[in-house]
């Protein structure tokens, strides 16, 4: 085994010798490739993570909300109230152009009252323990 690192450790040095320049050559290309598609590369694999996770989100917060109770929801209602907030979060004197903020005017999809809260305010969940309002099934 000593014998077969030894000779690669050889090979590697007369190739080197050798071709020095080519191989200089070689690794100055891959750097400047580096230099121009790395930060690319890194936006797009942080862009792909990005929408993971706010997929992976959205699917937990609608199955959180499906579960929830009557009772957890009167909890954040009352905790609304108790904030003097509106029924979506906001100041009570805010006021909407299509008089919800659930719609998407763009794409004409509207998300659920509860979902929009737990997206907007996700430390309600723990501040009111909700997940003792959960359905069992």
């Amino acid at each position: 085994m000593i014998k077969v690192l030894i000779f690669i450790l050889i090979m590697v040095a007369v190739i080197s010798f050798f071709w020095h320049d080519n191989i200089s050559t070689w690794l100055a290309t891959w750097q400047t490739q580096a230099v121009n598609q790395g930060p690319d590369l890194i936006k797009q694999g942080s862009q792909k993570a990005q929408n993971w996770f706010e997929q992976n989100a959205q699917r937990t917060t609608d199955q959180f909300v499906s579960l929830l109770t009557a009772q957890g929801k009167q909890k954040i209602d009352q905790w609304l109230k108790d904030n003097k907030l509106n029924q979506y979060g906001d100041p009570v004197t805010t006021s909407y152009a299509s008089g919800t903020p659930l719609l998407d005017q763009a794409t004409g999809k509207s998300i659920d009252r509860y979902v929009y809260l737990l997206k907007k305010f996700p430390d309600i969940v723990d501040e009111l323990n909700l997940t003792q309002y959960l359905n069992k099934k």
